[in-house]
């Protein structure tokens, strides 16, 4: 493999792929390396940790093809320190030798042979969303996933057809965040259908490396691929059954607050020193003669608040506990300047929305403390 190509592209190539290769090298040293493959005036940047692969290609001048693996943190901070300029990349027994207008560097790597095979699923009939709703969405439901292993069905969220849009969900048991996510395009004959459990990890790398660009979604029975401009990303799809979540969403409150959503989230922060240690609680009181909200918590070892702020709230008195920083997660992914909190009583689900027209739903249990 030789080549020339540009320092800042390069750099741009190898941000997209580094960190998931830097993530879980487990038993496989090589997971830690990324795949370079040269050919046709392309170099391909490839990492994988076998149950996600990301790909993204860079232009340059190739004078001979070939493929070699590299450690991928290592070649990324070392770029970052070479001339922005053009740079030559050669394989020449088992190193990579870098040679630039200032000096070279020598890089010890693997051969190619010994790198996985990532899965090819072929890219046709794929779904177009914007790149910017995709990542709204992702950061809006991903934080509600669940972050243990032993219930795979709510490791991952939910993509579920509705209509021309997609209703992606995430759930931990604790809180639920649902947000609607339009099509913008369907290209090919085949139909999407049904449900399709993406895992969180999977999201997570999603959000690193796409941008505002339109995003292609493809899937298949076992495996999605999302691409966007050079760089794609192929994940294996979660073999689970997503609970009926539609079943806890609440029709009917009891009590509706309708709050500036900055002064809430100022208001928590302020009880939140206060709140018992591992149970983050703290007591939000609804009060609709006097137009308030009372946020309070209590704690033996610190001491107690007790804080007020105005609000528009209908229906009765009442009052529940939430996990502080469940809220504060449901708050921080809300863009409007109004959110709504509807309640029942201190054992049923509250929901969190804003008061704007983003399809966006955030559904909290109660704690008993």
């Amino acid at each position: 493999m030789k080549g020339s190509f540009l320092q800042k592209n390069l750099i741009e190539g190898v941000a997209k792929v580094f960190h998931l290769a830097n993530s879980e090298k487990g038993s496989l040293p090589i997971l830690g390396n990324i795949l370079l493959r040269a050919e046709k005036g392309l170099l391909y940047l490839i990492s994988t940790n076998l149950e996600i692969a990301i790909e993204t290609y860079i232009r340059g001048k190739i004078d001979v093809p070939g493929s070699f693996t590299i450690p991928a943190t290592l070649f990324y901070s070392h770029l970052n320190f070479l001339p922005n300029d053009s740079l030559s990349l050669e394989v020449r027994g088992g190193e990579l030798c870098l040679e630039y207008k200032t000096g070279e560097t020598k890089i010890k790597g693997l051969p190619a042979e010994d790198f996985p095979i990532i899965p090819r699923l072929e890219k046709k009939n794929g779904i177009k969303v914007s790149g910017k709703e995709l990542k709204k969405a992702l950061q809006q439901v991903v934080i509600a996933c669940s972050a243990s292993e032993v219930r795979p069905e709510i490791g991952g969220v939910l993509f579920q057809q509705k209509d021309k849009n997609f209703i992606l969900v995430g759930t931990d048991s604790y809180r639920l965040a649902e947000r609607e996510l339009p099509f913008k395009e369907i290209s090919g004959s085949r139909e999407v259908g049904g449900k399709i459990l993406i895992p969180a990890k999977t999201c997570q790398e999603l959000l690193r490396i796409i941008d505002e660009e339109d995003t292609e979604m493809f899937f298949s029975e076992s495996q999605v691929i999302f691409s966007q401009g050079s760089t794609s990303l192929i994940s294996r799809i979660i073999q689970a059954e997503f609970p009926n979540y539609q079943e806890i969403i609440p029709k009917n409150f009891k009590t509706k607050a309708i709050v500036n959503r900055d002064e809430l989230i100022k208001t928590i922060r302020g009880a939140l020193p206060f709140s018992k240690t591992g149970v983050n609680d703290i007591l939000l009181g609804f009060f609709p003669e006097r137009g308030t909200i009372v946020v309070s918590s209590l704690n033996s070892q610190t001491g107690e608040t007790k804080l007020e702020m105005k609000a528009e709230i209908f229906g009765q008195k009442n009052s529940l506990s939430f996990n502080y920083r469940y809220i504060l997660e449901g708050l921080a992914n809300i863009s409007s300047n109004e959110v709504s909190l509807e309640i029942i009583d201190d054992s049923s689900p509250a929901i969190l929305k804003p008061t704007s027209e983003e399809k966006f739903l955030y559904l909290l249990m109660p704690i008993k403390v």
